[in-house]
């Protein structure tokens, strides 16, 4: 698993708001298989127009590298870390400008001066 990388996941079960049921996520970061199989990832859900000026959503126009199938969007507000076990197959990836995107809108997230993310 790498940055920038597009799997299929089961995040069930959830609880409260947070996203579930087997979706796409982008890879953050795809932990360390020797020492915490764990992975940081962002999940990614239907596109809707409102989100156009929130910074927490980033685009995802459906193309034949990322493997998607309709307008998308990278929710980073719900970034969490996941089993390995929770990945079911890869189906495709994003550009390094869409990753630096998504890594900018974490920032803000976290309040971390985004220029420091390059």
């Amino acid at each position: 698993m790498r940055t920038g990388e597009i799997y299929w996941v089961n995040l069930d079960p959830a609880i409260g708001d947070e996203i579930r049921k087997r979706r796409p996520v982008i890879v953050i970061n795809g932990g360390h298989d020797k020492h915490l199989k764990l992975a940081i990832v962002a999940p990614i859900t239907a596109w809707s127009p409102h989100w156009k000026k929130n910074p927490f959503f980033v685009f995802l126009e459906p193309d034949s590298n990322n493997g998607l199938r309709k307008k998308s969007a990278v929710d980073c507000f719900q970034i969490r870390a996941i089993s390995h076990m929770r990945f079911v197959e890869k189906i495709g990836s994003i550009s390094k400008d869409k990753t630096d995107l998504i890594k900018k809108s974490i920032a803000l997230i976290l309040d971390i001066e985004p220029e420091h993310c390059e």
